[in-house]
């Protein structure tokens, strides 16, 4: 049976940009479960990123979705615009998605809730999950490929020498999952790592930490494993400028132990000590000193 990947790229001529880390998916199994994790109902919204040769976008207009695909590159967006212009419920962004503010496409484009979905080269995987975040309540779900290593991170669990920044923000409002890994042979051409499919869930009610709370939390999550060698004590006295009574009151008042280092500490242990910061800190009124960005 034909593989409609290789066809579009021998029919329009094309190769991979490696400047722009293109690989692309032909493992036809693989295409379809996407499609399936997605699963999009009819008149939904999913916004892909690198919609690429337009396969899996074909995929999500038959079942009914409204689908706005972005991609940078000249000669795919061509394609997309060649092969699926015609389509009403198709929109084409031919535009750097590390550029996209995704609040502001929103409202441009009238969405009031989407998914998000795409197969993200690693440059710009970190860009991309921390949008997720600027949603809030937008969001539906996430089902995005990544490398099988960051994959691991974002689902990685306290304690864990893979847990970090990303797993601590993204679990604190999302359950997120690792549903698939996928070989390098699944690409043409193959990468030189494997892949893993992420899908990103909002928790809604039973989120760890309100929306409210998200620009603070992000402060403190960041300050801390940006020192992740030392312990809270010392990362929240040099970060927040806290003597040593202060200190000793948001120990008792959060129950988190200061001795411990960031890595040791559950997302509910981090929220518990965000809201056990002095008020001014909570809102970054203070001056912050010495913090590494």
């Amino acid at each position: 049976m034909p593989n409609p990947v290789l066809e579009r790229l021998r029919a329009y001529d094309l190769r991979p940009r490696k400047e722009l880390g293109q690989h692309f998916l032909i493992d036809m199994n693989v295409l379809d479960r996407l499609a399936d994790l997605i699963a999009p109902e009819p008149g939904a919204v999913v916004l892909e990123f690198g919609a690429g040769l337009g396969v899996l976008t074909e995929r999500l207009l038959q079942r009914g979705a409204r689908v706005v695909g972005v991609e940078l590159d000249d000669a795919l967006a061509n394609v997309l615009a060649t092969e699926l212009g015609d389509a009403e419920n198709f929109t084409l962004i031919h535009e750097d998605l590390a550029r996209i503010e995704m609040q502001a496409l929103c409202k441009e484009l009238d969405i009031s809730s989407l998914t998000l979905a795409g197969n993200l080269p690693y440059q710009l995987t970190s860009t991309v999950l921390f949008a997720l975040l600027e949603l809030e309540d937008r969001l539906q779900s996430a089902v995005l490929m990544v490398q099988r290593e960051v994959a691991e991170r974002i689902v990685a669990a306290h304690g864990s020498r893979d847990y970090g920044i990303l797993s601590v923000l993204l679990q604190a409002y999302h359950r997120v999952e690792l549903v698939m890994r996928v070989k390098p042979g699944a690409f043409r051409p193959p990468p030189r790592v494997d892949s893993a499919v992420l899908r990103v869930t909002p928790r809604l009610e039973a989120a760890e930490a309100a929306w409210s709370d998200r620009e603070a939390l992000t402060r403190l999550v960041k300050s801390v494993f940006n020192e992740r060698r030392k312990t809270l004590r010392n990362t929240l006295k040099k970060f927040y400028g806290l003597d040593a009574a202060t200190l000793a009151r948001c120990a008792a008042a959060s129950g988190v132990d200061l001795g411990k280092r960031p890595e040791a500490l559950s997302v509910g242990e981090f929220v518990r000590l965000l809201h056990a910061l002095p008020e001014s800190d909570r809102s970054g009124e203070r001056p912050q000193s010495g913090s590494k960005r």
